[in-house]
């Protein structure tokens, strides 16, 4: 077999002003450090006049490890966007490690 040529793509963060944001909700990720958890809350958005305003409480997902967290969020809040789904990924592992460390955890923006 021939080797083909494959595309370099540098890395290159999407600027906060043009992440989409996800039609199906949002996610509040908190550190409860006396508890020893990561608290991960899943809101279904609110709309007015196509628009969100605001987001209805659907589920709270409880635990220590980062990866557990993702797996069963992904299992329980299907079809959100590509991007969400990394961008949970990204702070839930922050989270993880701020916990281990004992640190200060607030969740970050897109």
């Amino acid at each position: 077999m021939a080797d083909k040529e494959v595309s370099l793509i540098k890395a290159k963060k999407t600027p906060e002003k043009e992440v989409n944001l996800d039609s199906r909700g949002f996610f509040v990720i908190e550190v409860d450090s006396d508890q020893k958890n990561i608290r991960v809350e899943y809101y279904s958005n609110v709309y007015k006049k196509d628009r969100i305003v605001s987001g209805s409480f659907e589920k709270v997902f409880i635990g220590k490890q980062a990866d557990a967290l993702c797996d069963t969020i992904v299992k329980n809040v299907p079809e959100l966007l590509p991007e969400h789904y990394m961008y949970l990924g990204r702070e839930i592992q922050r989270a993880q490690c701020n916990l281990e460390k004992n640190k200060k955890y607030v969740q970050g923006g897109c």
